[in-house]
């Protein structure tokens, strides 16, 4: 279904190139006709990349929850590479276009080998692949195939959207604005992919705790667990958020900007973007999936959806790609906003009690005020210094300053730092 899907998003792509005349009246020949070079490699990109789509799922089912993690850590780290080094190469848009076909064939070919491994894996040991590892010991009652349905469609759609959303700015920023503006904002359009796995690997470890406390009733252990696993994820992401933002700078300058093409107008919109990530804590649809609500991470998907276009088109068109960016971060507040009060009607809890919020407050204050003092050593203490070995003495000034100051206001504590220790070494990713 998802390969249909593919040839037809494609196949609307290529149908789109041909109208880009009489859809874009007010662009030169030249613009035009550099748009209608890159859509085709685009639709190839698409057509390769979206049966992928569903295998961090498909590695969940097969109770594989560090593999679903490294997949998205692979699969974004690669894409970021592929869109950055032709542009610091100088092979400009059209060379991060051709990298993006690199990363699609790669993606296409290693999630069938990937797939196909575990797979065979699970067959050569006689497993049962639709129990998971918590209901192993259970005989769990007969769940009929509408009732699957019922559960699997709306995440499967979910996933869709999710995809959707993550490029419907972009569609937005190139339909309205000219191509140098859609090269810029594609730059900053980013989210440093490490951070934005975190979130989704500790959910993918913890949902079947979840679905174990809500099937007990024990709401009081999952909300502690909840909150436990919010707390040790803002520890990590919400000071690397921080961090993305100051670096932004001399990140771009570094990977992008040279005599032949200046990007610096990609580094608000990365900056505004990166602020994104200071709102993932967690995994929030893992809850939602717990309490068996899919259709609530469905509808939160199209929300967010319906929210990013309607507010991105005159945000667009007054501000350009800062706007763009800007209405995409509004967006994402409404819509966690909206998702805290989903998830707290099924724990019978305020929005505000949903999160540990007065230790993502400490957390959050304490990496603000490390990035506001690291914005100036930026500007003021060293503006001679070459944007490469800027970044890399604010990133070797900012995190011993986190560690430090975290520990000496108790903010981090000694099984915070063991757990960092931890995450550093990558032993989470590792351990079974």
């Amino acid at each position: 279904m998802l390969s249909i899907a593919g040839i037809g998003a494609a196949g609307l792509i290529l149908g789109v190139s041909s109208l880009l005349p009489s859809i874009l009246t007010e662009w030169t020949p030249e613009a035009i006709e550099q748009l209608q070079e890159v859509l085709p490699w685009l639709a190839l990109v698409v057509l390769l990349e979206i049966p992928t789509w569903p295998v961090s799922n498909i590695l969940l089912a097969l109770d594989r929850q560090k593999d679903a993690a490294w997949y998205e850590t692979l699969t974004s780290a690669i894409l970021f590479v592929a869109i950055v080094t032709p542009i610091l190469l100088g092979f400009g848009v059209l060379g991060a276009v051709y990298g993006m076909v690199g990363y699609a064939v790669v993606r296409a070919l290693g999630s069938a080998v990937w797939v196909m491994a575990r797979l065979t894996q699970l067959q050569a040991h006689d497993v049962d692949v639709s129990q998971t590892q918590e209901s192993r010991d259970v005989d769990p009652a007969p769940v009929s195939l509408m009732e699957q349905l019922r559960f699997s469609l709306p995440l499967g759609l979910s996933s869709y959207v999710n995809k959707l959303n993550r490029n419907i700015d972009k569609v937005v920023v190139s339909v309205l604005l000219p191509v140098f503006a859609l090269a810029d904002y594609t730059l900053g359009a980013q989210e440093v992919p490490i951070i934005r796995v975190i979130p989704f690997a500790i959910g993918s470890v913890l949902i079947s705790r979840f679905v174990a406390y809500q099937l007990e009733g024990k709401n009081q252990e999952l909300l502690d667990l909840w909150y436990r696993g919010v707390e040790k994820v803002s520890l990590l992401v919400l000071p690397l958020g921080v961090l993305s933002i100051v670096i932004a700078p001399d990140l771009i300058a570094w990977i992008a900007s040279s005599d032949q093409a200046d990007y610096s107008g990609a580094v608000l919109p990365f900056q505004i973007y990166n602020a994104i990530v200071l709102l993932r804590v967690t995994h929030y649809g893992s809850l939602l999936q717990a309490f068996g609500d899919s259709k609530g991470v469905l509808r939160m998907s199209l929300q967010l959806v319906a929210l990013n276009l309607a507010l991105s088109i005159p945000a667009t068109l007054a501000f350009g790609i800062v706007g763009t960016a800007a209405s995409t971060l509004l967006a994402n507040i409404v819509n966690w906003w909206l998702y805290l009060r989903r998830i707290g009607r099924h724990l019978d809890l305020p929005a505000h009690k949903v999160l540990p919020f007065g230790r993502y407050t400490s957390i959050l204050g304490i990496s603000l005020g490390i990035g506001a003092i690291m914005m100036a050593i930026q500007q003021w203490g060293f503006p001679g210094m070459n944007a490469p070995l800027r970044l890399l003495t604010i990133i070797a000034l900012f995190l011993p300053t986190y560690w430090f100051v975290g520990s000496w206001t108790q903010v981090i504590k000694q099984d915070d730092r063991e757990q960092f220790r931890r995450w550093v070494s990558l032993t989470f990713f590792r351990s079974s």
